[in-house]
């Protein structure tokens, strides 16, 4: 097993990791503000209407043998 005897692995793991968790954090409060804010009674999305033509060939019928 490789011991670093100087530290600087270490300190190049803290000096990485202190910028991720940081935006970790970050998004971790976004989601968590999102979640909390959050409407129940958001509006019904909108179905438009099927248009009113008829089929040009009619409807479709089984074809007889």
């Amino acid at each position: 097993m490789f011991v670093d005897q100087s530290g600087l692995r270490s300190r190049l793991f803290r000096r990485f990791g202190w910028p991720v968790s940081v935006v970790g954090a970050i998004l971790a409060a976004a989601m968590g503000s999102s979640l909390i804010g959050m409407q129940s009674d958001a509006p019904a999305m909108g179905i438009p209407p099927k248009p009113a033509y008829a089929p040009a060939w009619g409807p479709l019928s089984p074809s007889r043998p």
